[in-house]
């Protein structure tokens, strides 16, 4: 399986800690990590260098946690006024496969795997395919269908996902499975997320920022207060 590209930002002028067990899940994953450091453009020129310089000095130490665990971590950072679109644009620009939407992490034991469709099966299967086994206590596989007529469907997908994990070394009794009837899927995944760590899903068909960022991602981000992995398309 060819190695997996995540895209982590970290926040200035505070950014959060990434907790060890995180920098362990992501053992076989290529890393970039992404300083977004909003100023203003009445920051003086000494001080907008002071600050990338100690916001550099932050991102390679994290960066070297990753390192120190057998992992391959880049840094870039981006300073100016409306960075908020930094994340997707770069994620565009170096094709990753997966994007961080950042809420305080605290481990990653837990993950719930939020599955769509088909089309989004494999990239988001061979994502968490690339996470670390021993860090992931237990998977939890969520389909949302449309009505009761689709259930079972999406039972079938969910029983392939199931052995495709299987296939690459999870344990059958460490994945669970539900499809939950619902037409607000945030809602139906906020619901599911509930006693998980973090939740992985594929992106949304909004184009450009919307894509990543849009309102899908947002809900489950303020009502779960979870970090989320998005999983872009093939």
């Amino acid at each position: 399986m060819a190695s997996q590209t995540v895209l982590i930002p970290v926040e200035f002028p505070d950014p959060d800690p990434l907790p060890s067990t995180f920098v362990e899940g992501l053992t076989d994953c290529r890393v970039i990590l992404l300083g977004v450091y909003e100023l203003d453009d009445d920051v003086s020129d000494d001080e907008r260098q002071r600050r990338r310089i100690e916001a550099n000095q932050v991102l390679y130490n994290i960066a070297a946690d990753f390192v120190h665990r057998g992992e391959l971590a880049e840094v870039e950072l981006v300073v100016g006024e409306e960075v908020a679109d930094a994340p997707t644009r770069v994620a565009e620009e170096r094709g990753v496969d997966a994007l961080l939407v950042p809420n305080p992490i605290t481990t990653l034991g837990h993950v719930l795997v939020a599955v769509r469709d088909e089309k989004f099966a494999k990239p988001v299967v061979d994502f968490v395919c690339a996470m670390n086994q021993d860090v992931l206590l237990h998977t939890n596989l969520f389909h949302v269908a449309e009505s009761e007529a689709d259930v079972d469907a999406g039972e079938a997908l969910l029983s392939e996902v199931t052995d495709r994990l299987v296939a690459e070394g999870f344990s059958r009794t460490g994945i669970d499975t539900e499809v939950a009837v619902s037409d607000d899927p945030a809602f139906a995944i906020s619901q599911a997320a509930a006693d998980n760590d973090i939740v992985v899903m594929g992106e949304t068909q909004e184009p450009g920022f919307e894509r990543v960022f849009g309102k899908t991602y947002d809900s489950i981000a303020e009502r779960t207060e979870l970090p989320i992995i998005v999983v872009r398309e093939d």
